[in-house]
């Protein structure tokens, strides 16, 4: 539009000059002139404005074709696996030696499918390495899994008569059928006192228990399950036998660094944990 009334003015303007001019002519043409002389002013400045627009054209196009990653605030990152985390086995069910070589804290779903499908790997962990690991269990109920805070509070609730792990394997088993009245029919199959473990699983104080347990979890960067770590290194997910095992043997062979500086063997999971990160 501006460029149409630029062109607009100077047609005007040129015309003005080619009419034949009444009275005194030398004071009509000086007059001519110096209406030329100001409409060329002004389209010299009207170029300048044209110009300092298309400039700032060029930018707003170059902002809008910068990639959507570039505008958007970076995501925050996970926990680094070759770094170690604080995870400690606190209140959290565990089975192996307190003096084992390496403790793995897992965080877990009962209705993770995942889940389910990394349990054989932890038992052959278990098989192949004997005494040697400790594995501790903790919650982190998904909120999409509507099962899984109510199983894991069974879980916590059977683990008050002594059978978390007998309970364990039978959410997991059943990871499909996990009704309360299947909580209760497990917990007697498991020899449980029923009328007890009802009462258990309505103490609020065991989902308080699940919830901190996820907390901490959330904290140290695992968000999804199965998640684990291995004396504080983290491995994300259903992973082979043999990614843990490259992860053990190096953790093995600090463990054994340490007692033979003079850590007490059932200290060197305490004394990793003192210099370990508390969060991501």
């Amino acid at each position: 539009m501006r460029a149409r009334t630029l062109l607009t003015a100077a047609t005007l303007g040129a015309a003005l000059l080619s009419l034949p001019l009444a009275g005194c002519q030398g004071k009509s043409m000086s007059g001519g002139a110096g209406m030329a002389e100001s409409l060329a002013q002004i389209a010299e400045k009207q170029d300048k404005i044209l110009e300092k627009l298309g400039a700032l054209e060029t930018k707003v196009g170059e902002i809008k074709a910068a990639p959507a990653a570039a505008q958007q605030p970076p995501k925050p990152q996970g926990p680094d696996p070759k770094v170690a985390y604080k995870a400690e086995v606190g209140d959290s069910y565990a089975k192996g030696p307190i003096d084992a070589k390496v403790t793995i804290v897992e965080w877990s779903d009962f209705q993770c499918p995942y889940c389910s499908r990394v349990n054989p790997t932890i038992s052959q962990i278990q098989k192949e390495y004997g005494d040697q690991v400790r594995i501790a269990f903790k919650h982190n109920p998904l909120p999409f899994h509507n099962r899984a805070m109510p199983a894991a509070v069974a879980a916590e609730a059977a683990g008050r008569q002594g059978k978390f792990w007998e309970m364990h394997d039978k959410l997991f088993a059943n990871a499909r059928d996990l009704t309360d009245e299947n909580f209760a029919k497990w917990a007697g199959e498991l020899g449980l006192n029923v009328d007890q473990f009802k009462k258990d699983l309505a103490d609020k104080s065991l989902e308080e228990k699940v919830k901190k347990q996820q907390e901490q979890g959330n904290k140290l960067g695992a968000r999804g399950t199965p998640a684990f770590f291995v004396n504080g290194r983290f491995i994300s997910g259903a992973q082979p036998f043999e990614n843990f095992k490259a992860v053990i043997d190096e953790e093995i062979k600090k463990a054994d660094a340490l007692i033979a500086k003079g850590t007490p063997k059932d200290q060197v999971y305490a004394e990793i944990m003192k210099s370990a990160k508390p969060g991501v």
